[in-house]
Order: structure tokens, then sequence, then C-alpha cells
């Protein structure tokens, strides 16, 4: 009863969001970019298909990214200014069913989104090649991987903070989270005082690294991605998004309304 329960709520969120704008215009945008990248024409065939699979993949994370939060950031927090939470949970429904299905129906709002614009980047590839990379699709399921830990972030933020505190918050876990690895390991290394150096490094360990859920490299230039590395990607992934959600539930449980 209670996934029938949460799998309803998540149906409704998935309809409320699909009237909203902000998904219209990202999914639409992402999908003009895709099918602009055949302007590249000017270059030989092999490195348009290389630029093609760059931008495109770019796009799409960065646009599943941007939809986990712009949809994840409002769906408590409004429900709670509107008050039509109360007769919500007037209804035999526990608040972490609310919170599950809040999250789910963000989530699978992403997925449907990223769906339509692999179709367009398939078709693209399709057409330059002939044939369509399996391991676009490992990719892809890693960008859903990513948008499931951003959205589960969102939502906790959401559970106690407003739209756009969450927004603003999650949009730089998001910034920060990508650029983890590659810039912020380096500040930190090279910063000498050290209350910041301690601080800045439960924030480093707290942010996730999004880098790891990017294979756009591997997709561009063929790499062989051992199994045991997508495994582990993937189980990070998936229990940084639980302890997020989880989290998110205790949280609201606990909540004054």
């Amino acid at each position: 009863m209670a996934l029938r329960r949460t799998l309803i709520l998540a149906r409704l969120n998935l309809l409320e969001n699909a009237r909203k704008q902000v998904f219209h215009v990202l999914v639409l945008g992402t999908v003009v970019v895709i099918f602009s990248s055949t302007l590249l024409s000017f270059f030989t065939l092999g490195v348009q298909v290389k630029v093609l699979k760059d931008l495109c993949l770019a796009s799409i994370m960065l646009s599943a990214g941007m939809i986990a939060i712009a949809l994840g950031c409002g769906s408590i927090p409004t429900d709670v200014e509107n008050k039509t939470i109360y007769p919500i949970l007037a209804r035999p429904l526990r608040r972490w069913e609310y919170v599950m299905g809040k999250y789910l129906g963000t989530l699978i709002t992403t997925i449907a989104s990223v769906a339509v614009m692999t179709l367009a980047f398939s078709a693209l590839l399709f057409r330059y090649q002939h044939h369509v990379d399996t391991f676009m699709f490992t990719a892809i399921g890693f960008v859903l991987l990513e948008s499931a830990v951003l959205a589960g972030i969102t939502v906790l933020l959401s559970t106690f903070a407003t739209p756009v505190a969450a927004a603003v918050v999650s949009f730089l876990v998001f910034v920060l989270g990508t650029v983890k690895i590659g810039y912020l390991a380096t500040l930190l290394n090279a910063n000498d005082n050290g209350t910041v150096k301690v601080i800045g490094k439960f924030l480093y360990h707290l942010i996730p690294n999004l880098e790891c859920f990017n294979f756009k490299d591997a997709l561009v230039h063929g790499v062989q991605t051992p199994t045991s590395y997508l495994l582990l990607v993937a189980a990070y992934g998936v229990l940084y998004a639980a302890f997020t959600v989880g989290l998110a539930c205790a949280i609201f449980a606990r909540r004054e309304l």
C-alpha cells in the first residue's frame, strides 16, 4: 500500500511538472542545441562526429541537472505555501511517502526529458555514422544517476529552505561537484590557513563528486571503461541519492507545518 500511495503521488507530481514552463524551455532548448550541432559541417566527418558527441552529451548533462534542480526545489515548499499539503497529509499518507513521491515525480520527469534528448542525439549519430554507439546509453544512464543525486540534494534542501535558496545551493553543489577533483582539490592543497583547510576539507568530502558520472571523453574517444569502475560509480551514486532522500524524509517528518 505504501508503494502504491507513493507512486500515485509521483504520478501527480509528474503531471504537475509537465505543465511547468521551465521544463519545456530546457528540453526544447537542449533539442535545438543538439540539432544545431549539424552546423559544424566545416570539420572533416571524423572530427565532426567527435565534436557532435562532445557537444550533445555535455548539453544533455547540463540540461538534466538543471531540470532536476528546477523541478525539485519548489515541489515541497509550493505545497506548504499554498497550504495544499494539508489535505494531502490528511489522507492515510505518511510524510516519508509524500517526500518519496515528490522525489520520484521529479526523477521520472527528468528521465522523460532525457529520453527525448537521447532520441534526438541518437538520430544525429545514426545520420552521420550509420550506427549508434552502445556505450552512449551507458553514458546517458550515468547522466540520469547524476540527476538522481542532484534531485535528492534539491529535495533535501526543499524540506527546510525556500525554493530560491534550495535552487541556489543546489546549483552551487552542481558546479562545485563538477570541478571538485580538478579545481577544488588543488585550491585546498594550496591554502595554508588551518581553519579554512579543515572547513574546506569537510565541504570537499560532503559535496558529491559529480565528475565521476561524466563519461563524455570515453564516448568521444572510444575509451574502454572497466566494468568494475562502472559498478563502483553506480554504487556511489545510488548510495548518495538514497542518503539524501532518507535524510529529507527524516527532516520533513519532524517539521512543524
